[in-house]
């Protein structure tokens, strides 16, 4: 076994904080055809080009007429021609040229050639009655999205409206994922006897995709020391952020640590959390390294602490916080004080009198099955004697962000 009592233990809850304080991330950007920019983070703040409409609408189909034929009162139309003293209009349409108010069709009586009225059973009250006026849906100059906002379908439709066809957008980070052992294979449908299928690639680099990454994923590095070296070279010259899974406990064949330690800087070797208690944050080349625990459930609760920290702070230069929410504890859950904080996975399910309960997962095979149920966790503080069916807990939701009831 390898000697790692010079370890270095961080604060989960600090760790990454530390790891982006170190970071100075060049965000650029991007222009890319407004159809696209949905699941992007606008680069700089846009205002309106124009001011919509641009001429006076109808807000109904109508007809169109002149507000000072009604100043003594309701006219006699019967002699009032199409084109002359009326035109018809119709919803969203720009107002005939020469005339200023609108009366819905609904109280008009056309004449059967369709040239003349017959009567009107609606007086307007005012000049411009049923009309939007110039800029009444939107001012040129009016700030339409802010920076750092990430675009939806909405912001797409505003932009369009604004005079946009395409929209600068923040460069996506590039990360690394680097699976590394000895034992694994790539999913396959009968693995060689001995041997593991990659699992996390798929379901790291999955987030990293959700998170508005680009994953650039490796392949399979054996535990090797001049292997891993030079995976992690060229990591670190391509990508913005580098994920490493594995090879940072205290294995005979874990040299992640010594080689980040060697070359690079290592601000933190593991955390006071588990499952994924071997989880590190370093610098290779001024790149922000994250090394997570191999087994999946870890590498799932990993990657989440401490990778979408390093994407948010590239993408939008401040983290997004997991939202917390309360919930009744739905069962006893007894606990003695340890070295570790411990994450256990729930459910959140809502009874029929409206409570919100937290259903504590049990720890069954196929383990993934437990996180791809898993609505939020709950952290059980290491000096914790847990709690009691009926309290209301914090669970810090998971991504994407969503409780399923």
């Amino acid at each position: 076994m390898r000697d790692h009592r010079n370890h270095i233990t961080a604060d989960y809850r600090t760790a990454s904080a530390d790891l982006i304080a170190q970071c100075s991330f060049t965000r650029e950007s991007e222009e890319v055809p407004l159809e696209e920019a949905a699941g992007r983070v606008l680069a700089e703040t846009l205002s309106a080009r124009h001011s919509l409409p641009n001429k006076p609408t109808s807000n109904m189909d109508a007809i169109a007429v002149r507000f000072a034929d009604f100043a003594d009162g309701m006219p006699d139309v019967s002699s009032w021609k199409r084109g002359e003293q009326f035109q018809f209009c119709n919803t969203g349409v720009a107002m005939p040229d020469g005339f200023d108010t609108a009366i819905a069709i609904e109280n008009v009586e056309v004449g059967e050639d369709g040239e003349t009225l017959e009567a009107l059973n609606f007086m307007p009250d005012h000049e411009g009655a049923s009309v939007s006026p110039v800029g009444s849906m939107l001012q040129e100059g009016t700030v339409l999205v802010e920076e750092g906002t990430l675009l939806n379908p909405i912001h797409a439709a505003l932009l369009a409206q604004g005079g946009y066809t395409k929209v600068p957008v923040v460069r996506k980070p590039r990360v690394a994922f680097i699976p590394t052992g000895n034992e694994l294979v790539d999913p396959c449908e009968n693995p060689p006897a001995g041997k593991n299928i990659d699992s996390n690639s798929l379901n790291v680099c999955g987030k990293l995709r959700e998170w508005g990454a680009e994953p650039v994923r490796f392949p399979i590095v054996p535990d090797n020391w001049d292997a891993l070296k030079e995976a992690l070279d060229k990591a670190a010259d391509e990508a913005d952020i580098v994920i490493i899974n594995a090879g940072s406990s205290k294995g005979s064949d874990d040299f992640t640590c010594e080689i980040l330690e060697k070359y690079g800087t290592v601000l933190n070797h593991e955390t006071n959390m588990a499952p994924g208690k071997h989880a590190s944050c370093s610098l290779l080349e001024g790149t922000p390294v994250v090394g997570i625990s191999g087994p999946p459930m870890a590498a799932d609760l990993n990657v989440e602490m401490f990778a979408k920290p390093l994407v948010d702070a590239f993408l939008y230069g401040a983290v997004q916080e997991p939202p917390v929410i309360y919930a009744c504890l739905a069962e006893d859950m007894a606990s003695e004080p340890r070295r570790v904080n411990l994450t256990k996975r729930v459910k959140l399910v809502r009874d029929d009198d409206g409570y919100l309960w937290a259903e504590i997962l049990p720890l069954n095979a196929p383990v993934l099955k437990e996180c791809a149920e898993a609505d939020g966790i709950l952290i059980v503080p290491a000096d914790s004697y847990g709690w009691q069916r009926d309290q209301q807990v914090p669970i810090q939701l998971r991504w994407p962000y969503q409780v399923r009831y």
